[in-house]
């Protein structure tokens, strides 16, 4: 067997997913890595032994497969098109992209180029979301009319107002961040896509208040 060859665009925060694709000699490999910062060029390269570059272009003009986009959010758009432009089949970590003009030209380019690309919404890979989706057709519940979801939003969406996410013309907010796995999942459980959203919100959580 000839193992696929994976290629990674960003080397950053999702990097432990691309560890799932590297299985040398068992049917697929991470050859080669993008990121412009030295320090997680050399981290690839010690995991994976693979090739690094500063360049995602540079990258796609490697012999791939496929290729994981792990870039931050905003720039997205400007890699899925290049992978597509390039022939190669794209991971593309959530959110697809940050504004819907732009999320509606990468699903336009994949069509028109006839390239596959995966949205990385990874939860539906979990197995109690799976076990959930098994019991819906299964009709153990029976017709799924309505679903509810609470997500506290603590600890785990504190570290988002320390990088790259804190930058509104980089990101889509924390609401989307964290509940765009819940969304997901809603839609999936209940074979359906929204049509129409009502939502009321404060910045109650992060920002709202001040202490004396």
């Amino acid at each position: 067997m000839t193992d696929l060859r994976i290629g990674v665009i960003g080397y950053g925060l999702r990097a432990p997913l691309t560890t799932h694709a590297h299985r040398p000699g068992r049917g697929s490999a991470v050859v080669a890595v993008a990121d412009p910062r030295p320090e997680r060029r050399e981290l690839a390269a010690s995991a994976f032994g693979a090739s690094t570059t500063p360049d995602a272009g540079e990258l796609l003009k490697a012999d791939l497969d496929a290729v994981f986009v792990l870039s931050p959010d905003h720039l997205h758009v400007e890699h899925a098109l290049a992978a597509f432009e390039a022939g190669v089949p794209v991971y593309l970590e959530k959110p697809l992209a940050i504004t819907i003009a732009d999320a509606d030209l990468i699903l336009s380019r994949a069509r028109a180029s006839g390239v596959k690309v995966y949205i990385g919404h990874n939860m539906r890979h979990m197995a109690v979301v799976q076990t959930m989706r098994n019991l819906v057709l299964d009709g153990a519940i029976g017709e799924v009319r309505a679903v509810w979801c609470r997500h506290f939003v603590g600890h785990g969406g504190d570290y988002y107002f320390k990088d790259w996410h804190a930058e509104r013309a980089k990101g889509t907010g924390l609401l989307l961040q964290k509940g765009a796995h819940d969304l997901d999942v809603i839609h999936w459980l209940a074979g359906g896509y929204t049509r129409r959203v009502n939502a009321m919100g404060a910045l109650s959580v992060y920002g709202g208040w001040r202490t004396a």
